[in-house]
């Protein structure tokens, strides 16, 4: 019986180790930042990859797109542009900050979004939905933003844009959805998907620990300055994304629309934030990853609390 218990308590407590150890540790390796940049890209393939399993377990006959997926994807974008040109306005020497605040606010939806509306006894069919809306969505307005915030709109940066997006987004959506319907029997793997997923998840947590390490070795006069400003644009992004969103349905998808606009696809965030601005922009990504579960946690606590 004892034996079971703790078995019980170390499979709860595998997955937020999985998160938070790679985290600390690569924070002591700033030499694996190489694998974030050219020619090995290991957190946009790595995301690649992640997409593929989880849109792998995906039924679309229960898909249904709604007005509010739209107004979602709306709001989406406009968090990104608006803190980005309100921080470019009031602090014109701080770019990286305008730029922290665009990658935390313009990620689209993370898979992960439908495990907890399931949780809080929402529509997770509606919570899958706004995943593809979004982005999809986002992944085609990133062509124009990405070389608006950057100010270059050379046809070489912009092809590389388009790669990035396609590599990391449109490929992997379309040969989940091939294999999906040449090997349905792939679904009897789903638990295996979940757990190589993670598992990649945590790897990029190392690297990407480790570019903001770096990024604090090579800008260490502006360190702790840097990483406090960073924390609270995750923070504000992070509160008016799940409280904007709550208020975008007037039915009964209030919850379902908070969580699919706050809880975020950081990984994207991470890796274009990487390629294309710097580790503290990349930083403001792993701020929100706290802040959006410490919420999610929040959620679930009051929901159960309830006797839900």
């Amino acid at each position: 019986m004892i034996g079971l218990v703790i078995i019980s308590i170390m499979k709860k407590l595998i997955r937020p180790a999985m998160l938070i150890l790679p985290l600390c540790t690569g924070m002591f390796f700033p030499q694996a930042a190489f694998l974030a940049g050219a020619p090995y890209n290991f957190i946009r393939w790595a995301l690649g990859v992640m997409i593929f399993c989880n849109v792998l377990q995906i039924n679309f006959a229960d898909l249904k797109v709604r007005k509010e997926h739209f107004a979602v994807l709306g709001v989406n974008i406009l968090m990104g542009v608006i803190p980005f040109y309100i921080l470019k306005f009031l602090l014109p020497s701080g770019e990286i900050y305008s730029h922290a605040a665009f990658f935390a606010g313009i990620a689209p939806t993370a898979t992960s979004a439908a495990v907890i509306v399931s949780l809080l006894n929402g529509d997770v069919g509606f919570a899958v939905t706004g995943f593809l809306v979004t982005n999809i969505g986002i992944s085609l307005v990133l062509l124009l933003l990405i070389p608006l915030i950057s100010g270059d709109f050379s046809a070489s940066f912009m092809l590389n844009v388009l790669w990035s997006i396609i590599s990391t987004i449109i490929i992997p959506m379309g040969c989940a959805r091939i294999i999906r319907h040449v090997y349905p029997e792939i679904l009897k793997h789903r638990d295996e998907l979940k757990n190589f997923t993670l598992v990649l998840w945590s790897a990029s947590l190392f690297v990407i620990a480790a570019v903001a390490r770096k990024y604090f070795d090579q800008n260490a006069g502006a360190s702790l300055w840097s990483l406090a400003v960073t924390g609270v644009i995750a923070a504000v992004v992070c509160a008016l994304n799940f409280t904007i969103g709550y208020f975008l349905s007037r039915g009964k998808f209030r919850k379902e629309a908070s969580q699919i606009l706050g809880q975020k696809n950081t990984t994207f965030a991470i890796s274009l934030a990487i390629e294309y601005s710097s580790g503290i922009a990349a930083l403001s990504a792993i701020f929100y990853v706290l802040f959006h579960n410490l919420w999610n946690s929040l959620q679930l606590l009051r929901h159960h609390g309830k006797g839900n």
